[in-house]
Protein backbone atom coordinates (compact mmCIF):
# COMPACT_ATOMS: atom_id res chain seq x y z
CA UNK A 1 0.00 0.00 0.00
CA UNK A 2 1.45 3.38 -1.02
CA UNK A 3 1.18 6.20 1.88
CA UNK A 4 0.84 9.58 0.71
CA UNK A 5 0.90 12.02 2.87
CA UNK A 6 2.27 16.21 2.88
CA UNK A 7 3.51 16.32 6.49
CA UNK A 8 4.84 12.44 8.08
CA UNK A 9 3.74 9.30 6.89
CA UNK A 10 0.53 8.30 8.14
CA UNK A 11 0.16 4.83 9.47
CA UNK A 12 -0.95 2.14 7.40
CA UNK A 13 -4.25 0.77 8.07
CA UNK A 14 -5.80 -2.91 8.61
CA UNK A 15 -9.16 -4.09 9.08
CA UNK A 16 -9.75 -5.06 12.36
CA UNK A 17 -9.96 -8.96 12.64
CA UNK A 18 -13.85 -10.20 13.57
CA UNK A 19 -14.15 -11.65 17.24
CA UNK A 20 -13.14 -15.47 17.47
CA UNK A 21 -11.90 -17.22 13.93
CA UNK A 22 -14.18 -14.19 11.56
CA UNK A 23 -12.52 -11.41 10.33
CA UNK A 24 -12.90 -8.54 11.58
CA UNK A 25 -15.78 -7.32 14.55
CA UNK A 26 -17.02 -4.23 14.63
CA UNK A 27 -19.69 -1.30 14.23
CA UNK A 28 -23.65 -0.55 14.48
CA UNK A 29 -26.00 1.79 13.36
CA UNK A 30 -29.97 1.89 12.40
CA UNK A 31 -31.58 1.47 9.30
CA UNK A 32 -32.82 3.65 6.37
CA UNK A 33 -35.63 6.17 5.41
CA UNK A 34 -37.41 3.13 3.45
CA UNK A 35 -37.48 2.12 7.78
CA UNK A 36 -40.63 3.83 7.79
CA UNK A 37 -42.87 1.31 5.75
CA UNK A 38 -44.25 -1.20 7.18
CA UNK A 39 -42.28 -4.27 7.84
CA UNK A 40 -42.08 -6.57 4.17
CA UNK A 41 -43.83 -10.15 5.42
CA UNK A 42 -41.21 -12.85 5.32
CA UNK A 43 -41.09 -15.03 2.72
CA UNK A 44 -42.22 -18.66 3.27
CA UNK A 45 -42.09 -18.34 6.63
CA UNK A 46 -44.48 -21.41 7.13
CA UNK A 47 -41.79 -23.30 5.76
CA UNK A 48 -39.02 -24.83 9.11
CA UNK A 49 -35.80 -24.87 7.88
CA UNK A 50 -34.86 -28.58 6.66
CA UNK A 51 -31.66 -29.36 9.15
CA UNK A 52 -28.93 -31.58 8.72
CA UNK A 53 -26.10 -32.72 9.77
CA UNK A 54 -23.40 -29.56 9.06
CA UNK A 55 -20.46 -30.93 6.92
CA UNK A 56 -17.37 -29.29 8.82
CA UNK A 57 -19.09 -30.59 12.31
CA UNK A 58 -21.84 -33.23 12.71
CA UNK A 59 -22.71 -32.01 15.97
CA UNK A 60 -24.19 -28.59 14.68
CA UNK A 61 -27.22 -28.45 12.15
CA UNK A 62 -26.95 -27.06 8.58
CA UNK A 63 -29.49 -25.63 6.59
CA UNK A 64 -30.98 -22.25 3.94
CA UNK A 65 -33.49 -20.16 4.22
CA UNK A 66 -34.99 -18.43 0.91
CA UNK A 67 -35.21 -15.09 0.79
CA UNK A 68 -35.63 -12.29 -2.14
CA UNK A 69 -32.65 -10.91 -3.19
CA UNK A 70 -34.14 -7.14 -3.67
CA UNK A 71 -36.71 -6.72 -0.66
CA UNK A 72 -38.53 -4.25 -2.42
CA UNK A 73 -39.39 -6.81 -5.56
CA UNK A 74 -39.67 -9.93 -3.07
CA UNK A 75 -41.51 -11.74 -6.33
CA UNK A 76 -38.60 -11.41 -7.96
CA UNK A 77 -35.38 -13.45 -7.84
CA UNK A 78 -34.63 -15.89 -4.65
CA UNK A 79 -31.16 -16.18 -2.96
CA UNK A 80 -30.41 -18.97 -0.07
CA UNK A 81 -29.24 -17.80 2.65
CA UNK A 82 -27.15 -20.42 4.83
CA UNK A 83 -28.28 -21.03 8.38
CA UNK A 84 -27.02 -23.58 11.67
CA UNK A 85 -27.99 -24.37 14.70
CA UNK A 86 -26.43 -25.79 17.95
CA UNK A 87 -29.23 -27.49 19.91
CA UNK A 88 -29.78 -26.09 23.72
CA UNK A 89 -27.85 -28.70 25.98
CA UNK A 90 -30.79 -28.62 28.59
CA UNK A 91 -33.84 -29.57 26.71
CA UNK A 92 -36.21 -29.58 30.16
CA UNK A 93 -35.71 -26.26 30.41
CA UNK A 94 -35.22 -24.92 26.92
CA UNK A 95 -36.15 -20.74 26.26
CA UNK A 96 -35.97 -21.00 22.88
CA UNK A 97 -33.68 -19.75 20.26
CA UNK A 98 -30.76 -17.36 20.38
CA UNK A 99 -30.04 -15.23 17.53
CA UNK A 100 -26.25 -14.32 17.82
CA UNK A 101 -24.39 -12.33 14.96
CA UNK A 102 -20.47 -12.33 15.26
CA UNK A 103 -20.18 -9.03 13.91
CA UNK A 104 -18.08 -7.49 11.05
CA UNK A 105 -19.49 -6.36 8.57
CA UNK A 106 -18.88 -10.11 6.99
CA UNK A 107 -19.00 -12.62 9.78
CA UNK A 108 -20.34 -15.42 8.67
CA UNK A 109 -22.45 -17.11 12.20
CA UNK A 110 -23.32 -20.09 10.72
CA UNK A 111 -20.32 -21.41 9.55
CA UNK A 112 -18.96 -20.04 12.89
CA UNK A 113 -21.31 -22.77 14.47
CA UNK A 114 -20.74 -25.17 11.82
CA UNK A 115 -17.10 -25.09 12.83
CA UNK A 116 -17.86 -25.76 16.66
CA UNK A 117 -17.30 -22.11 18.12
CA UNK A 118 -20.79 -22.68 20.23
CA UNK A 119 -18.87 -23.85 23.33
CA UNK A 120 -16.17 -21.56 23.15
CA UNK A 121 -18.25 -18.35 22.47
CA UNK A 122 -21.27 -19.73 25.01
CA UNK A 123 -19.90 -20.86 28.19
CA UNK A 124 -22.31 -21.56 30.82
CA UNK A 125 -26.51 -21.21 30.71
CA UNK A 126 -26.23 -19.92 27.15
CA UNK A 127 -25.56 -22.41 25.98
CA UNK A 128 -27.60 -24.68 28.10
CA UNK A 129 -30.81 -22.82 27.97
CA UNK A 130 -30.65 -21.93 24.40
CA UNK A 131 -30.43 -23.29 20.73
CA UNK A 132 -27.82 -21.57 19.40
CA UNK A 133 -28.34 -19.92 16.11
CA UNK A 134 -27.23 -17.73 13.37
CA UNK A 135 -26.87 -17.11 9.77
CA UNK A 136 -24.09 -16.06 7.34
CA UNK A 137 -25.53 -12.80 5.97
CA UNK A 138 -26.08 -12.32 2.19
CA UNK A 139 -23.18 -12.21 0.46
CA UNK A 140 -20.66 -13.71 2.70
CA UNK A 141 -19.67 -17.90 3.52
CA UNK A 142 -22.40 -20.12 2.73
CA UNK A 143 -24.58 -16.80 1.36
CA UNK A 144 -23.66 -16.35 -2.19
CA UNK A 145 -20.41 -15.46 -0.70
CA UNK A 146 -18.55 -11.70 -2.59
CA UNK A 147 -15.11 -12.37 -3.83
CA UNK A 148 -13.84 -9.13 -5.46
CA UNK A 149 -10.77 -8.53 -4.53
CA UNK A 150 -9.21 -7.49 -0.46
CA UNK A 151 -10.49 -4.41 1.10
CA UNK A 152 -7.61 -2.37 0.25
CA UNK A 153 -5.25 -2.80 -2.83
CA UNK A 154 -1.85 -3.57 -2.27
CA UNK A 155 0.23 -0.05 -3.31
CA UNK A 156 -3.28 2.16 -3.46
CA UNK A 157 -3.02 5.53 -1.52
CA UNK A 158 -4.74 5.07 1.62
CA UNK A 159 -3.56 8.45 3.44
CA UNK A 160 -3.52 11.13 0.52
CA UNK A 161 -1.12 14.16 0.84
CA UNK A 162 -2.45 15.96 -2.16
CA UNK A 163 -5.46 16.06 -4.90
CA UNK A 164 -4.04 13.88 -6.66
CA UNK A 165 -3.23 11.26 -4.17
CA UNK A 166 -6.97 11.61 -2.59
CA UNK A 167 -8.00 11.01 -6.44
CA UNK A 168 -5.64 7.88 -6.91
CA UNK A 169 -7.17 6.74 -3.43
CA UNK A 170 -10.94 7.22 -4.92
CA UNK A 171 -9.80 5.29 -8.33
CA UNK A 172 -8.96 2.37 -6.43
CA UNK A 173 -12.27 2.39 -4.60
CA UNK A 174 -14.22 2.78 -7.78
CA UNK A 175 -12.10 0.31 -9.67
CA UNK A 176 -12.94 -2.45 -7.25
CA UNK A 177 -16.73 -1.62 -7.11
CA UNK A 178 -16.99 -2.25 -10.96
CA UNK A 179 -15.18 -5.32 -10.72
CA UNK A 180 -17.71 -6.59 -7.89
CA UNK A 181 -20.44 -5.80 -10.16
CA UNK A 182 -19.27 -7.22 -12.78
CA UNK A 183 -19.04 -10.71 -10.96
CA UNK A 184 -22.08 -10.02 -9.13
CA UNK A 185 -24.63 -7.84 -10.04
CA UNK A 186 -27.60 -6.63 -7.86
CA UNK A 187 -25.94 -8.93 -5.14
CA UNK A 188 -23.55 -5.93 -4.40
CA UNK A 189 -26.58 -3.82 -4.51
CA UNK A 190 -28.55 -5.54 -1.66
CA UNK A 191 -25.89 -6.69 1.00
CA UNK A 192 -27.22 -3.40 3.30
CA UNK A 193 -27.70 -4.21 6.47
CA UNK A 194 -31.72 -3.68 6.76
CA UNK A 195 -31.90 -6.53 4.23
CA UNK A 196 -30.11 -8.74 6.61
CA UNK A 197 -32.57 -8.01 8.63
CA UNK A 198 -35.40 -8.58 6.78
CA UNK A 199 -34.09 -12.03 6.50
CA UNK A 200 -33.26 -12.63 9.91
CA UNK A 201 -37.07 -12.29 10.43
CA UNK A 202 -37.59 -14.63 7.75
CA UNK A 203 -35.13 -17.36 9.65
CA UNK A 204 -37.22 -16.22 13.25
CA UNK A 205 -40.47 -17.35 11.38
CA UNK A 206 -38.77 -20.59 9.70
CA UNK A 207 -37.85 -21.74 13.11
CA UNK A 208 -41.14 -21.26 14.61
CA UNK A 209 -40.25 -18.47 16.79
CA UNK A 210 -42.99 -15.91 17.53
CA UNK A 211 -40.04 -13.49 19.00
CA UNK A 212 -36.99 -12.83 18.70
CA UNK A 213 -33.73 -13.93 21.28
CA UNK A 214 -30.85 -11.72 19.81
CA UNK A 215 -26.52 -11.54 20.82
CA UNK A 216 -24.97 -8.75 18.51
CA UNK A 217 -21.63 -8.12 19.30
CA UNK A 218 -19.90 -5.12 17.62
CA UNK A 219 -21.59 -4.73 13.82
CA UNK A 220 -23.48 -7.42 15.11
CA UNK A 221 -25.36 -4.58 17.04
CA UNK A 222 -26.12 -2.23 14.53
CA UNK A 223 -27.91 -5.13 12.62
CA UNK A 224 -30.21 -5.93 16.17
CA UNK A 225 -30.73 -2.52 16.38
CA UNK A 226 -32.38 -2.42 12.71
CA UNK A 227 -34.20 -5.45 13.45
CA UNK A 228 -35.22 -3.87 15.89
CA UNK A 229 -36.74 -1.11 14.32
CA UNK A 230 -38.23 -2.88 11.57
CA UNK A 231 -39.76 -5.37 13.94
CA UNK A 232 -39.98 -3.88 17.41
CA UNK A 233 -43.09 -6.25 18.51
CA UNK A 234 -40.84 -8.98 17.20
CA UNK A 235 -38.32 -9.05 20.07
CA UNK A 236 -38.65 -10.78 23.20
CA UNK A 237 -35.06 -10.20 24.34
CA UNK A 238 -32.29 -8.37 22.72
CA UNK A 239 -28.48 -6.89 23.84
CA UNK A 240 -26.34 -5.06 21.78
CA UNK A 241 -22.72 -5.22 22.64
CA UNK A 242 -19.96 -3.33 21.75
CA UNK A 243 -21.82 -1.06 19.95
CA UNK A 244 -21.26 1.67 17.12
CA UNK A 245 -23.81 4.89 16.48
CA UNK A 246 -25.00 5.12 13.06
CA UNK A 247 -25.86 8.11 13.71
CA UNK A 248 -22.08 9.43 14.45
CA UNK A 249 -21.47 10.25 10.84
CA UNK A 250 -17.57 9.69 9.34
CA UNK A 251 -15.92 12.04 10.87
CA UNK A 252 -17.06 11.97 14.73
CA UNK A 253 -16.84 8.05 14.25
CA UNK A 254 -13.23 8.38 12.82
CA UNK A 255 -12.17 11.24 15.76
CA UNK A 256 -13.79 8.72 19.13
CA UNK A 257 -12.37 5.52 17.41
CA UNK A 258 -8.52 6.96 16.93
CA UNK A 259 -8.51 8.69 20.34
CA UNK A 260 -9.80 5.46 21.91
CA UNK A 261 -7.62 3.37 20.08
CA UNK A 262 -4.70 5.85 21.38
CA UNK A 263 -5.92 6.14 24.97
CA UNK A 264 -5.69 2.18 24.58
CA UNK A 265 -1.92 2.38 23.90
CA UNK A 266 -1.72 4.31 26.71
CA UNK A 267 -2.91 1.51 29.00
CA UNK A 268 -0.26 -0.99 27.17
CA UNK A 269 2.11 0.78 27.99
CA UNK A 270 0.99 1.39 32.03
CA UNK A 271 0.45 -2.74 32.16
CA UNK A 272 3.75 -3.28 30.88
CA UNK A 273 5.32 -0.72 33.54
CA UNK A 274 3.24 -2.94 36.82
CA UNK A 275 3.62 -6.41 34.81
CA UNK A 276 6.57 -8.75 34.78
CA UNK A 277 4.86 -10.35 32.12
CA UNK A 278 5.05 -7.44 29.86
CA UNK A 279 8.90 -8.23 27.23
CA UNK A 280 9.25 -4.49 27.65
CA UNK A 281 8.34 -4.37 31.15
CA UNK A 282 10.74 -1.37 32.78
CA UNK A 283 11.38 -0.05 29.76
CA UNK A 284 9.48 2.97 28.00
CA UNK A 285 7.21 1.27 25.74
CA UNK A 286 6.20 4.71 23.33
CA UNK A 287 10.07 5.34 22.67
CA UNK A 288 10.71 1.53 22.06
CA UNK A 289 7.62 1.49 19.66
CA UNK A 290 9.07 4.72 18.19
CA UNK A 291 11.88 3.50 17.80
CA UNK A 292 10.83 0.51 15.93
CA UNK A 293 9.01 1.99 13.49
CA UNK A 294 11.44 4.79 12.73
CA UNK A 295 13.74 2.31 12.41
CA UNK A 296 11.61 0.09 9.72
CA UNK A 297 10.97 3.51 7.98
CA UNK A 298 14.63 3.29 7.29
CA UNK A 299 14.57 -0.12 6.60
CA UNK A 300 12.56 -2.74 6.48
CA UNK A 301 13.14 -5.16 9.66
CA UNK A 302 13.80 -8.78 8.47
CA UNK A 303 10.55 -10.69 9.31
CA UNK A 304 12.05 -14.62 9.15
CA UNK A 305 9.09 -16.24 10.37
CA UNK A 306 7.49 -14.87 7.02
CA UNK A 307 9.67 -16.65 4.67
CA UNK A 308 12.91 -16.04 2.83
CA UNK A 309 13.24 -12.40 2.64
CA UNK A 310 10.22 -11.38 3.86
CA UNK A 311 10.57 -7.88 6.16
CA UNK A 312 8.24 -5.33 7.64
CA UNK A 313 8.44 -1.48 6.47
CA UNK A 314 6.95 1.18 9.26
CA UNK A 315 3.68 1.38 7.84
CA UNK A 316 3.47 -2.29 8.43
CA UNK A 317 3.84 -1.89 12.09
CA UNK A 318 1.98 1.30 12.51
CA UNK A 319 -1.40 -0.83 10.63
CA UNK A 320 -0.33 -3.66 13.11
CA UNK A 321 -0.90 -1.95 15.97
CA UNK A 322 -4.73 -1.19 16.58
CA UNK A 323 -5.18 -4.76 15.80
CA UNK A 324 -3.20 -6.55 18.15
CA UNK A 325 -4.37 -3.86 20.89
CA UNK A 326 -7.50 -5.17 20.77
CA UNK A 327 -8.37 -7.48 23.93
CA UNK A 328 -11.00 -10.39 24.11
CA UNK A 329 -10.32 -12.17 27.15
CA UNK A 330 -13.10 -15.05 26.90
CA UNK A 331 -11.25 -16.34 23.70
CA UNK A 332 -7.75 -15.70 25.44
CA UNK A 333 -8.42 -17.76 28.58
CA UNK A 334 -9.62 -20.46 26.21
CA UNK A 335 -6.72 -20.29 24.11
CA UNK A 336 -4.20 -19.29 27.00
CA UNK A 337 -2.76 -16.54 24.90
CA UNK A 338 -2.78 -12.89 25.71
CA UNK A 339 -2.60 -10.21 22.85
CA UNK A 340 -0.91 -7.99 24.83
CA UNK A 341 1.62 -9.90 26.19
CA UNK A 342 2.13 -10.82 22.44
CA UNK A 343 2.38 -7.49 20.99
CA UNK A 344 4.75 -6.94 23.96
CA UNK A 345 7.35 -9.91 23.04
CA UNK A 346 7.05 -8.74 19.23
CA UNK A 347 8.37 -5.53 19.56
CA UNK A 348 10.71 -6.50 22.02
CA UNK A 349 12.15 -8.69 19.20
CA UNK A 350 12.12 -6.54 16.63
CA UNK A 351 14.14 -3.61 19.04
CA UNK A 352 16.59 -6.34 20.50
CA UNK A 353 17.06 -8.76 17.86
CA UNK A 354 15.71 -7.55 14.68
CA UNK A 355 13.01 -9.67 14.24
CA UNK A 356 9.53 -8.18 13.21
CA UNK A 357 8.18 -11.88 12.24
CA UNK A 358 5.66 -11.54 15.26
CA UNK A 359 4.56 -8.05 13.82
CA UNK A 360 4.60 -9.55 10.26
CA UNK A 361 1.78 -12.27 11.65
CA UNK A 362 0.07 -9.24 12.99
CA UNK A 363 -0.93 -7.54 10.03
CA UNK A 364 -1.49 -7.59 6.62
CA UNK A 365 -4.29 -6.42 3.78
CA UNK A 366 -7.21 -8.73 4.20
CA UNK A 367 -8.18 -11.21 1.30
CA UNK A 368 -10.21 -11.78 -1.29
CA UNK A 369 -12.99 -14.17 1.49
CA UNK A 370 -13.59 -10.72 3.26
CA UNK A 371 -15.11 -8.40 0.41
CA UNK A 372 -18.47 -8.26 1.97
CA UNK A 373 -17.16 -5.93 4.48
CA UNK A 374 -16.33 -3.34 1.60
CA UNK A 375 -19.92 -4.17 -0.16
CA UNK A 376 -22.10 -3.67 3.73
CA UNK A 377 -19.61 -0.50 4.70
CA UNK A 378 -20.05 1.30 1.30
CA UNK A 379 -23.99 0.77 1.93
CA UNK A 380 -24.06 1.21 5.46
CA UNK A 381 -21.29 3.87 6.81
CA UNK A 382 -20.39 5.63 3.23
CA UNK A 383 -17.65 8.44 3.69
CA UNK A 384 -19.62 11.74 2.35
CA UNK A 385 -16.07 12.89 1.00
CA UNK A 386 -17.02 16.58 -0.27
CA UNK A 387 -13.02 16.71 -1.99
CA UNK A 388 -9.39 16.27 -0.94
CA UNK A 389 -9.66 19.04 1.58
CA UNK A 390 -12.63 17.35 3.07
CA UNK A 391 -10.20 14.19 3.63
CA UNK A 392 -6.97 16.28 4.61
CA UNK A 393 -9.03 17.69 7.11
CA UNK A 394 -10.22 14.19 8.85
CA UNK A 395 -7.23 13.01 8.79
CA UNK A 396 -5.03 15.84 10.06
CA UNK A 397 -7.92 15.07 13.18
CA UNK A 398 -7.19 11.52 13.45
CA UNK A 399 -3.33 11.99 14.00
CA UNK A 400 -3.94 15.35 16.45
CA UNK A 401 -6.35 13.04 19.06
CA UNK A 402 -4.53 10.41 18.00
CA UNK A 403 -0.33 10.91 17.43
CA UNK A 404 0.92 6.86 17.53
CA UNK A 405 -2.33 5.26 15.80
CA UNK A 406 -3.49 8.22 13.73
CA UNK A 407 -6.33 7.14 11.31
CA UNK A 408 -4.84 3.82 11.20
CA UNK A 409 -8.78 2.48 12.69
CA UNK A 410 -11.70 1.18 11.38
CA UNK A 411 -13.27 4.29 10.50
CA UNK A 412 -11.16 5.26 8.12
CA UNK A 413 -10.72 1.90 6.78
CA UNK A 414 -14.11 2.33 5.51
CA UNK A 415 -13.90 5.66 4.04
CA UNK A 416 -11.03 4.96 1.90
CA UNK A 417 -12.23 1.50 0.72
CA UNK A 418 -15.68 3.75 -0.20
CA UNK A 419 -14.47 6.93 -1.65
CA UNK A 420 -15.74 6.19 -4.60
CA UNK A 421 -18.08 3.22 -4.46
CA UNK A 422 -20.25 2.68 -7.49
CA UNK A 423 -23.04 1.99 -5.75
CA UNK A 424 -25.16 4.63 -4.08
CA UNK A 425 -25.47 3.91 -0.14
CA UNK A 426 -29.10 2.97 0.45
CA UNK A 427 -28.61 3.10 4.26
CA UNK A 428 -26.27 6.02 5.30
CA UNK A 429 -25.64 7.49 8.39
CA UNK A 430 -28.96 8.56 10.43
CA UNK A 431 -29.63 9.09 13.46
CA UNK A 432 -33.01 7.06 13.39
CA UNK A 433 -34.66 6.19 16.46
CA UNK A 434 -36.10 2.39 17.65
CA UNK A 435 -39.72 2.54 18.85
CA UNK A 436 -42.33 -0.47 20.30
CA UNK A 437 -39.81 -2.72 21.18
CA UNK A 438 -39.43 -4.42 24.61
CA UNK A 439 -36.53 -3.02 26.75
CA UNK A 440 -33.09 -3.30 25.23
CA UNK A 441 -29.75 -4.10 26.59
CA UNK A 442 -26.93 -2.17 24.95
CA UNK A 443 -23.66 -2.96 27.07
CA UNK A 444 -20.48 -1.57 26.87
CA UNK A 445 -16.81 -1.26 28.01
CA UNK A 446 -15.46 1.82 29.59
CA UNK A 447 -11.98 1.35 27.44
CA UNK A 448 -13.26 -0.32 24.01
CA UNK A 449 -10.62 1.04 21.37
CA UNK A 450 -12.83 -0.19 18.77
CA UNK A 451 -16.58 1.08 19.55
CA UNK A 452 -16.08 3.51 22.48
CA UNK A 453 -18.17 4.45 24.87
CA UNK A 454 -19.94 8.13 23.49
CA UNK A 455 -21.47 6.08 20.77
CA UNK A 456 -22.82 3.82 22.96
CA UNK A 457 -24.61 6.55 24.85
CA UNK A 458 -26.17 7.95 22.23
CA UNK A 459 -27.46 4.41 20.82
CA UNK A 460 -29.08 4.09 24.23
CA UNK A 461 -30.64 7.71 23.82
CA UNK A 462 -31.91 6.52 20.15
CA UNK A 463 -33.80 2.95 21.43
CA UNK A 464 -36.65 4.10 23.71
CA UNK A 465 -36.93 2.22 26.84
CA UNK A 466 -33.31 0.50 26.56
CA UNK A 467 -30.63 0.03 29.10
CA UNK A 468 -26.96 0.57 29.00
CA UNK A 469 -24.68 -1.07 31.22
CA UNK A 470 -21.16 -0.39 31.74
CA UNK A 471 -18.30 -2.21 31.82
CA UNK A 472 -14.67 -0.71 33.86
CA UNK A 473 -12.75 -2.70 31.19
CA UNK A 474 -10.45 -2.40 28.33
CA UNK A 475 -11.18 -4.52 25.57
CA UNK A 476 -13.72 -4.82 22.36
CA UNK A 477 -17.03 -6.12 23.84
CA UNK A 478 -18.61 -6.01 27.20
CA UNK A 479 -19.64 -10.55 26.72
CA UNK A 480 -15.95 -11.40 25.82
CA UNK A 481 -13.81 -9.07 28.15
CA UNK A 482 -15.98 -9.08 31.51
CA UNK A 483 -17.77 -12.51 33.83
CA UNK A 484 -19.61 -9.82 35.49
CA UNK A 485 -21.42 -8.54 31.70
CA UNK A 486 -21.26 -11.71 30.66
CA UNK A 487 -23.38 -12.92 33.95
CA UNK A 488 -25.65 -10.04 32.98
CA UNK A 489 -26.14 -10.28 29.96
CA UNK A 490 -27.08 -14.28 30.20
CA UNK A 491 -29.40 -13.25 33.00
CA UNK A 492 -31.30 -11.03 31.10
CA UNK A 493 -31.64 -13.06 27.71
CA UNK A 494 -32.79 -15.93 29.92
CA UNK A 495 -35.28 -14.05 31.63
CA UNK A 496 -36.03 -11.06 29.76
CA UNK A 497 -35.85 -9.14 32.79
CA UNK A 498 -33.16 -6.11 32.96
CA UNK A 499 -30.06 -6.58 35.15
CA UNK A 500 -31.09 -4.87 38.66
CA UNK A 501 -27.39 -2.85 38.52
CA UNK A 502 -26.07 -1.28 35.43
CA UNK A 503 -22.69 -1.13 35.93
CA UNK A 504 -19.81 -3.99 35.97
CA UNK A 505 -16.64 -3.33 38.13
CA UNK A 506 -13.02 -3.74 36.43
Amino acid sequence: MKIENSRRRGPRVTRRRHIVLSTLTLLTATLAPAAHAAPTPASSPELPVAWKPCAENPSAQCGTIRVPLDWKRTTGEQIDVRVARVPARDRAHRVGSLLFNPGGPGGQGATMLAYGQADLLFPGPLRDRFDIVSLDPRGTGGSRALECGPVLDPGQVVFPGSTLGYEEMRRSSRARGERCLARYGALVRNVDTVSVARDMDVFRAALGEERLNYLGVSYGSHLGATYARLFPHRVRAMVLDGPMDHSSGPTRFLREEAAAMEEEFGRFAAWCAEDAACALHGEDVGAVYDRVVARADRTPIPAPGGGEGAAVDGDRIRMTLPVQLLRVRLIEDATGTNAWVNLAAELAAADRRNDASGLLRGGGYVGAQDSPYTAVSCLDFPPQFTGYADAAARLDLARRVAPRTGAAVEGWVMSASCADWPVEATNPWQPAPVRGAPPILIAANTHDPATPLPGARRLHQRIAGSRLLVTEVNGHVSYYNSGCARERETAYLISARMPARLSCPG
